[in-house]
């Protein structure tokens, strides 16, 4: 049964126009898994990545505007009523100067971390006593920190992510084939470059996520389909690689990119999402090892599943398909982390990002 002393919400973000609704809020029922819409935001163009702090009852959208005749990145922070389940924007801060694809936050809601997969950008951003993010402190382009590039290559940064220890960042650049890794430096407030880890040619790294252990990491590659998993090494701030296996069934020759990756609460599950293919891949993890093997590929019932989540208390998995304009919901399995298809769907203009979080009323 829900706890009545607290309450679910799921935030979604979305390409659209600045007319247009694009960051949604949901009232999630736990014991259904069924969507309530509470809230919709228009006045942002395209907020397709979100960040939400339930303690502080703040939600961080990316958006983009117009500058000098080409696109920069704007940060807008909401104030979180989770009574009413409604947001109210406290400020717009200009971002990067270039479109931004994802937005990161510290445990400690020091700072936010924007990436520019069109610009090949990570900015520093601080976040105010009062919640909001603050001013641009860094901006570091990637094709700085790297002497040799091959000529059709161009940095992408795609994401941000901290290790557990909350030491490193590590950045995945879909372009370079190379995972940066930085510390923030709080005393001149500028991202350090620390090292990088370089995977195979032509793979795209995309998204990470770490194994709750902290032993492992897992990156899913865009451009092949794939996912390496690596072996973090706390003491030196390290990525080491261990294996990559694909994300697609072996029968499987058509067209597909991946986009977002997941663990279970428990350490047992990986989930990767396929567009064009159009399914997730459920893997089982080796306690021993961090190594992988798929035991599932289940239709996301909709087109270009952009992101995925796992819904707080691991009963349920939400899909947001860009191209379906629906949020599809699926069952998980607490024996094997395999997927059912509830049959339960809500239609959403293109949908690209699904930020759950449980609020303490």
């Amino acid at each position: 049964m829900a706890n009545p002393s607290q309450r679910t919400l799921l935030f979604t973000g979305a390409y659209a126009e600045d007319n247009q609704s694009g960051v949604c809020v949901y009232e999630f029922n736990e014991d259904s898994g069924e969507l309530k819409l509470l809230d919709e935001v228009s006045g942002i163009k395209n907020p397709t990545f979100l960040n939400v702090d339930p303690e502080g009852r703040r939600l961080y959208a990316i958006g983009e505007i117009s500058e000098d005749g080409g696109k920069a990145g704007e940060i807008i922070s909401f104030e979180i009523d989770p009574m009413a389940g409604k947001l109210t924007e406290r400020n717009r801060v200009r971002s990067v100067s270039s479109s931004t694809c994802h937005i990161q936050r510290d445990e400690a809601s020091k700072y936010l971390i924007v990436s520019s997969y069109h610009g090949g950008l990570v900015g520093l951003h601080p976040i105010g006593k009062d919640g909001q993010a603050g001013e641009l402190l860094d901006e570091k382009k990637h094709a700085d920190l790297v002497s040799v590039v091959r000529e059709d290559q161009q940095s992408r940064a795609h994401s941000a992510f901290y290790s557990p220890d909350g030491k490193y960042v590590f950045v995945q650049d879909l372009g370079l084939d190379k995972i940066f890794a930085y510390t923030v430096n709080e005393n001149t407030q500028e991202l350090s470059f620390h090292g990088e880890t370089q995977l195979e040619a032509g793979v795209g790294p995309r998204h990470l996520a770490f194994h709750p252990s902290g032993a492992y990491a897992y990156v899913i590659n865009e451009l092949n389909s794939s996912v390496t998993v690596l072996r973090y090494i706390p003491n030196e701030g390290r990525l080491e690689i261990l294996e990559t296996i694909s994300t697609l069934p072996a029968d499987f020759d058509g067209e597909s990119y991946c986009a977002e990756i997941a663990v279970s609460a428990d350490g047992k599950t990986v989930y990767g999402s396929n567009r064009g293919h159009d399914s997730i891949v459920v893997f089982s993890v080796h306690e021993d090892t961090g190594r992988l093997s798929p035991v599932q590929y289940i239709s996301t019932e909709g087109g270009h599943p952009r992101h995925f989540t796992l819904m707080p208390g691991g009963k349920f998995l939400v899909v947001a398909n860009r191209d379906g304009n629906n949020l599809v919901l699926f069952n998980v399995n607490p024996e094997d982390g395999k997927l059912t298809f509830t049959g339960y769907m809500v239609s959403q203009s293109r949908p690209v990002c699904v930020k759950p979080a449980v609020f303490q009323l």
